[in-house]
């Protein structure tokens, strides 16, 4: 495949269409804002095309027959949101089942796609036609920092039934997009695509916010898992917004209002918590102790564990050999 981009993709968009192109022997070329591909091969035939509504959007058509049987892989470095129109003939079932997903209206769905790799058999003579929205979680991380509040379980939305009116305005986002249509400029489509995410925000804000108390509980509970098992890593406050899929301010919000302390001192708390715990049942040293716990510098593992305690970490650990 030629070593052609959207300029305004971010790299887990590319992972949605390059490896597959690549996979068909078809390559890319830029046409009308976005990317166009055919191929005539031994293993299949049809065409291809990828428009950017955004850096965190893609909306993707593709028309391909295999030939012959195949295994096809997909492949995304991240859990999306996505959207999809099957317009594959009547008598070409889809031979592989996709992930969880909710029927909206005909033969369009929505579903929430995992991250890693996902492989289908591809029997000969099958005719692959859709059209779909792929939305990454950090396009709705930006619409909840620039309102928040007002957009809350968007992307949980995508595993629940739509309204018709939600789901007519979908059909119709997809709609605008038509392969090969001049004009199509990432404007036009990212505008098409918002307009729907508006409607889809209004209608599943006032459900979160119905069913508030337990969504809340829920979270709380979701980001206690995740600092538990990520206290080596990076567990800044963006970084965990990010992997429940909610903004900084709703994060917060909620934790503080379940738990009556701030995100940012729970995990001060229990970093501390296991850096007591490793120094007096362990004999590994103070700079590995404290990678454990996050801190990459042992400089940095001092200092903060001094701050919390009122000691340093080799005086509690001399404190619990002589209580032993």
């Amino acid at each position: 495949m030629t070593d052609h981009t959207i300029y305004s993709e971010s790299r887990e968009i590319q992972t949605l269409y390059r490896p597959q192109a690549e996979q068909l022997g078809m390559e890319l070329h830029h046409r009308s804002g976005g990317l166009e591909g055919q191929v005539d091969g031994d293993i299949c035939q049809g065409r291809f095309q990828a428009n950017p509504a955004g850096p965190y959007c893609l909306v993707i058509w593709h028309d391909i027959t295999f030939l012959r049987e195949m295994d096809f892989s997909e492949y995304a470095m991240t859990d999306y949101a996505c959207l999809t129109l099957d317009e594959s003939p009547a008598s070409d079932p889809a031979p592989y089942g996709l992930q969880p997903c909710t029927k909206q209206e005909g033969n369009m769905v929505s579903l929430i796609q995992q991250a890693g790799t996902v492989t289908n058999r591809m029997p000969a003579g099958f005719r692959s036609q859709t059209r779909s929205i792929c939305i990454l979680p950090d396009y709705f991380m930006e619409l909840e920092n620039q309102w928040p509040g007002q957009v809350k379980g968007l992307f949980d939305a995508f595993c629940q039934p739509w309204p018709s009116d939600i789901a007519l305005a979908a059909s119709t986002a997809l709609s605008k997009f038509a392969p090969w249509r001049q004009g199509q400029t990432e404007f036009l489509i990212k505008a098409h695509i918002d307009l729907f995410m508006a409607m889809l925000a209004q209608a599943s804000s006032a459900l979160v916010q119905s069913h508030e108390p337990s969504h809340d509980r829920d979270l709380v509970q979701q980001v206690k898992a995740h600092i538990q098992s990520h206290l080596g890593g990076d567990l800044s406050i963006d970084r965990i917004a990010k992997s429940m899929y909610v903004g900084r301010t709703r994060l917060c919000t909620a934790f503080r209002h379940q738990t009556g302390t701030s995100l940012a001192r729970y995990i001060i708390e229990r970093r501390m918590d296991r850096a007591r715990h490793l120094l007096s049942s362990t004999g590994e040293d103070i700079a590995w102790i404290g990678r454990q716990v996050g801190y990459m510098r042992p400089s940095s593992f001092s200092a903060a564990f001094t701050r919390e305690t009122g000691v340093a970490p080799i005086t509690w650990r001399e404190h619990c050999n002589r209580v032993d």
